[in-house]
């Protein structure tokens, strides 16, 4: 675990890229969806995992976030989507460590992605059948805050 010190540098050091970077795009890598029950009515209790996982390579930082909400009712799995998005950055900076990617993904790569997820949740979820799911907004406040709570881990850092 990071000290208070080490994580600040950490920011201060992802900050720095986030200066230097230029998004290069977003794919969507994979996407699955299954009904496990269809007799549970609404209200839905929603619970998103994610699992961020970054490359770095020169002069390019490639994040890939692999997400899965999971909709309950009545302690029942109700539906699950499964989903992972790609971000690719390019950066004039002459060196970028593992550490310095992976802060500025687990809090601007999030921040960047969710909208797509959002989207994307809704859509499927109204194409099973269901009434469209609307996750929470996420912003750069939320992910420092989960960052600093360790709700969100770093997930593996190379490939």
């Amino acid at each position: 675990m990071e000290s208070p010190a080490e994580y600040a540098e950490s920011l201060r050091l992802a900050s720095t890229l986030h200066e230097s970077a230029n998004l290069r795009g977003i794919r969507l890598n994979s996407l699955e969806a299954k009904v496990t029950d269809r007799k549970p009515d609404p209200p839905y209790n929603v619970v998103t995992e994610l699992s961020p996982s970054v490359s770095v390579a020169e002069k390019s930082i490639t994040f890939e976030v692999q997400y899965e909400v999971t909709v309950s009712a009545e302690d029942q799995e109700v539906f699950r989507i499964s989903c992972a998005f790609q971000a690719g950055y390019e950066h004039e900076l002459d060196d970028v460590t593992l550490d310095m990617a992976s802060t500025y993904g687990d809090v601007i790569v999030l921040a960047t992605l969710h909208p797509y997820v959002r989207e994307l949740v809704h859509r499927v979820s109204s194409d099973l059948g269901f009434p469209g799911l609307f996750l929470d907004n996420l912003d750069s406040k939320d992910l420092f805050r989960l960052l600093s709570e360790e709700e969100i881990k770093k997930g593996d850092k190379g490939d």
